[in-house]
């Protein structure tokens, strides 16, 4: 009886595993015919992140402001550490601690950098939340009870579906012949196969999570300055959601003894002088950065001659190009170092004519 029973519930488990498996080659036959992700940056570094050879001992987080400001390759020249970029676009910090906890499993991270953009604060969990900053990260992680989580937690059981199973949010392409032939041609492409670098038009992907542009802003150009929400607009939304993912974050770096220092990359100063006070953004991030015991190194706040941005600098009013990533980044390899005192790069508030 034991016997049969026991072979009874192997048979049972063995049809179990075979059901997942066959469902799992399913799900990725269907991800492959019907999701274009032949431009996507963040299939590029989530692969080179997995398949590092070398242990990543200094991460960067933090949404499109993060991979356009902070460049790794030369981050690893001037200190010798191994770095690496996981910024993706409009990441959340509820985005940024899953993608943390999955890249501790794989590397003996020493330092995180997380850019705390102070807009990215207020991003309440909503049941019509606009999930594609989570989905471009967790399409490409592998299976494991941190991605479950992941997948269940940052979204309402209404998304489940469009968040586990990718091809269901282009379901309705099923029918178009023209698009499946195209997309079947770049995936049997060499490039895509190969995880080739993605060049999308003035910008690319370079590597370990940079995104390298050569754009160039024309402020001349800039025709609306005043759709611009002031910092004081900005800073009564609800920040009670990512706040607790920013402890969570603070919380698992201080359990595996990771040092964790608070950034913010600069914005264009007109830009800033639109938004104003400007300090105020500084100030609540400062006095978070306090209550954690965390170094918060801003930016915006650094001394001109220190730190000299202009619009050759910038692809937009909030976003470096690849100068400016230059600029910021030997900066910064400066003060990851100790080669330089902190107080003698930042002033302790934001001076508009400092800008001008």
């Amino acid at each position: 009886m034991k016997d049969s029973r026991y072979r009874q519930m192997l048979s049972f488990l063995g049809m179990l595993a075979a059901v997942f498996f066959l469902t799992g080659l399913a799900v990725r036959g269907c991800n492959y015919i019907l999701v274009d992700d032949t431009k996507s940056y963040t299939r590029l570094m989530m692969h080179e992140m997995y398949e590092s050879e070398e242990n990543i001992d200094t991460v960067f987080l933090g949404s499109s402001h993060c991979f356009r400001a902070y460049d790794p390759r030369l981050f690893t020249e001037l200190t010798g550490k191994t770095a690496f970029n996981l910024g993706s676009s409009s990441q959340n910090f509820d985005t940024s601690y899953y993608l943390l906890r999955e890249v501790a499993k794989y590397h003996d991270i020493k330092t995180v950098y997380l850019d705390m953009h102070y807009k990215f604060l207020f991003k309440e969990k909503t049941d019509d939340r606009d999930l594609i900053q989570a989905n471009i990260i967790s399409d490409y992680m592998r299976p494991s009870l941190n991605k479950l989580e992941f997948l269940t937690q940052v979204s309402g059981a209404r998304h489940y579906t469009n968040r586990m199973l990718p091809f269901r949010r282009d379901w309705k392409k099923i029918g178009e012949i023209s698009y499946l032939q195209e997309l079947w041609e770049k995936k049997q492409s060499e490039a895509y196969k190969t995880f080739a670098p993605v060049v999308n038009e003035e910008e690319y992907y370079v590597g370990k999570g940079f995104v390298y542009s050569e754009e160039e802003m024309d402020a001349s150009k800039i025709t609306w300055w005043n759709k611009y929400a002031s910092v004081t607009e900005d800073l009564k939304g609800n920040a009670d959601y990512t706040n607790s993912y920013i402890k969570r974050i603070v919380e698992f770096c201080q359990k595996n003894e990771i040092r964790l220092v608070f950034v913010t990359a600069p914005s264009f100063g007109q830009y800033l002088d639109t938004i104003a006070p400007y300090d105020e953004a500084y100030a609540y991030i400062k006095d978070m950065a306090d209550e954690y015991g965390v170094s918060y190194w801003d930016f915006n706040l650094c001394r001109k001659e220190c730190l000299d941005l202009g619009e050759e600098c910038f692809v937009d009013v909030d976003h470096l190009n690849g100068k400016g990533a230059q600029k910021v980044t030997e900066l910064l390899a400066r003060l990851d170092g100790g080669q330089v005192s902190v107080d003698e790069y930042f002033k302790p508030w934001y001076d508009e004519e400092s800008h001008m």
